[in-house]
């Protein structure tokens, strides 16, 4: 429709052309043209190809489309083309045998119609000499100021930065030797940390109620083990006692207008701040795609544990904060996050852990989604491996660099990995469930896997074990999910495994990192096709959670399952503790709850044999002694907790008695070592 006193131009003042898009009419527009060019009718008109779409990203992330770059033909361009496309048959007689609809007007100011006279603007950058040009004649720019280009024997001259240097990281480590084993190497308490977890150690659920009113996707122990702080989709974090499992306080953002949920945390090397991170969502709008509250930028939050003040909100990321690692390298403090944004930060902090120096985003623009993070021993904390989308990445913390992408893992994401300390060499396995079509075998309902045997089979033969590296390697273990491609993508005709792999660094100057696959770890009852799930590691065991409520216990030398935990609801079991030098083990879940476990001896009366899984079993109050309860020492922040816990502002504190009541199952009811 055309309203009165708008300018219409006539076709000498105009030039009409289909156009794919706003950016192709700004082209058009500042091109320059030799003359006019006008059309007498419609069948003039030649429809403009349409552009090639771009490759789309590798995967998009979870609920709202991750992927970068999208984009191709607009949608007029397409029935232009169609419109032009004779069909299969067909015959185009005369100019009446086109018959495309005549382009439309544009409103607003006409066109400048360009002079053949008038000639482009200069391209910036140098001059390029023609080709028929004497190079006699030709004139080089002559430099302006003081610089200069640099001469052949300067660039030799100029030293070249390595990616890795095992001399330099030798002299690193020495230098700042990074305390990743410090949790094996410190004392233990309290009868010692868990160490055997089978038949003849069952696993001892104590009665103990630590909760949260919606779900807890994630722990984190103070690094003297006194505390133990959960996160979830309420808001709030509890630190509880880990002597007395009472809550000692509870911390939130008061002063936050819209939706907290926090993910993960970690407390500052002298525990007197935490760091947590999660989502963040609008209180006031919604988002169809994500069926939830929209999503905001996700700050970090640091709180002071001891008065629950926030001290610090530092903003950076644009979507769910996935993990968040303190750590010290070369005397300077930084915290490491990851994001579903597809991004590693580096936040350089001062000695305080809560002023930030500077902020630093390791560039990738490939990476859909990051999750975990784990530094490699003994580099100084320089170098670490980073969980990101179905692979793993290796990236240097210093330059704030990728150093080397290894082949994918599993089919979907690789959703967790940390570097463990093994305490049996494991048993070389060269099976692999295989997800090449000859492994999958046709059944009346659809695919199904053939059994281990049958797989074990048609990989041994091709399968060769890793040569014993001879200079510094170290082990990582992972977990991640696959692919739903089975029964009309409802599940998946992959196993779900953890792998255990073997990194092995150069020897040489910028030589390549190998990570060697030593074994995988499934169990026909392991359904753990979830992500966001963590798996903990003691140097002989491998706890891993599944989605339906589950935590089974692997054997790393043996592959063999020495235990099932089934003590949550049937729902995802996102994260599980070994405490570093108690004998303890936690678990939490979307149902809201922390399990505490401790390691027990059975007597060997009540030992049944079974083949290689621990049975059902029942462990009472006298078979196992009470332990004493470990000294705080008067500096720490929980005794400061404990001095000031009547005049707490920040939350209320609800301890918990250690005494069993009338709704909390008794140990002979809830043992659960299979």
């Amino acid at each position: 429709m055309v309203n009165p006193g708008d300018y219409l131009p006539s076709d000498e003042d105009i030039d009409v052309e289909m156009l794919d898009s706003d950016t192709e009419l700004s082209k058009v527009v500042a091109a320059p043209r030799k003359s006019p060019v006008s059309y007498d009718s419609d069948s003039d008109f030649e429809a403009l190809p349409a552009k090639r779409k771009p490759a789309a990203s590798k995967r998009g992330g979870r609920g709202r489309g991750r992927g970068r770059g999208r984009g191709g033909a607009t949608r007029s361009t397409a029935k232009a083309v169609a419109a032009a496309t004779p069909t299969e048959g067909s015959e185009i007689e005369g100019e009446d045998a086109f018959d495309a609809p005549a382009p439309k007007a544009r409103r607003g100011r006409p066109r400048k119609v360009v002079d053949d006279s008038e000639k482009p603007k200069p391209k910036r950058g140098r001059k390029k000499a023609a080709a028929n040009e004497d190079e006699d004649n030709f004139e080089a720019p002559v430099a302006k100021g003081k610089a200069r280009q640099m001469t052949l024997d300067e660039i030799d001259a100029t030293p070249k930065v390595l990616t890795f240097d095992p001399v330099h990281n030798a002299e690193l480590a020495q230098t700042y030797p990074d305390p990743y084993w410090k949790e094996l190497l410190s004392e233990p308490t309290d009868g010692g940390r868990i160490d055997l977890i089978d038949e003849d150690h069952p696993l001892e659920l104590l009665p103990y109620t630590m909760t949260d009113q919606m779900a807890l996707t994630g722990m984190a122990l103070s690094p003297d083990g006194t505390m133990l702080a959960t996160f979830g989709s309420s808001g709030n974090v509890h630190i509880w006692d880990t002597d007395t499992f009472a809550c000692l306080v509870t911390l939130r953002d008061r002063a936050e207008p819209n939706i907290d949920e926090f993910f993960v945390g970690q407390f500052t090397p002298n525990s007197e701040y935490l760091v947590v991170g999660g989502k963040l969502k609008d209180r006031k709008r919604w988002s169809e795609a994500d069926e939830d509250n929209h999503i905001l930028a996700c700050p970090l939050k640091v709180f002071n544990v001891v008065t629950g003040e926030v001290v610090a909100r530092l903003d950076g990321h644009s979507e769910e904060i996935l993990c968040v690692k303190s750590v010290v390298y070369k005397g300077e403090n930084y915290f490491v996050t990851t994001s579903q944004d597809g991004y590693i930060r580096r936040w350089h902090m001062d000695s305080s852990w809560i002023v930030l120096k500077d902020s630093t985003e390791i560039a990738d623009g490939i990476t859909c989604m990051v999750f975990t993070v784990s530094f490699i021993p003994n580099t100084g904390n320089r170098y670490f491996i980073a969980s990101t989308d179905d692979h793993l990445t290796l990236m240097d913390l210093e330059r704030c660099k990728i150093v080397q992408r290894f082949d994918p893992i599993y089919s979907s994401y690789c959703d967790c990995g940390k570097f463990i300390e093994l305490l049996e060499q494991p048993v070389y396995q060269a099976l692999r469930p295989s997800i090449a079509a000859a492994d999958v075998a046709e059944t009346d309902e659809g695919c199904a896997i053939k059994s281990e045997d049958s797989v074990a089979a048609s990989t041994m033969a091709t399968a060769q074990q890793p040569p014993e590296p001879s200079g510094l390697h170290a082990y990582f273990v992972t977990r991640g999910v696959e692919l739903l491609d089975a029964e009309n993508n409802t599940v998946s005709s992959r196993p779900n495994t953890c792998t255990l792999h073997r990194l092995v660094y150069p020897t040489e100057p910028d030589g390549k990192f190998v990570l060697q696959e030593i074994r995988r770890y499934h169990h026909d009852e392991y359904m753990s096709n979830s992500w966001l799930i963590r798996i903990a590691s003691n140097g002989r065991y491998i706890l891993a959670p599944t989605l339906n409520g589950q935590v089974f216990v692997f054997n790393i030398a043996t592959g063999q399952v020495t235990g099932i935990l089934r003590d949550h609801d049937t729902i995802e079991v996102r994260d599980c503790k070994f405490h570093p030098t108690k004998n303890l083990l936690f678990t939490c879940s979307d149902d809201g709850t922390v399990k505490v476990y401790r390691s027990t001896t059975r007597p060997a009366q009540a030992v049944a044999t079974t083949s290689g899984v621990a049975m059902d079993g029942v462990v009472t109050d006298e078979q196992v002694e009470d332990p004493e309860s470990p000294k705080t020492a008067a500096v720490s922040p929980l005794a400061l907790i404990k001095d000031g816990i009547e005049t707490m502002v920040v939350g209320e504190i609800a301890p918990v008695s250690a005494e069993p009541t009338s709704a909390i199952p008794q140990p002979d009811d809830v043992m659960s070592a299979e």
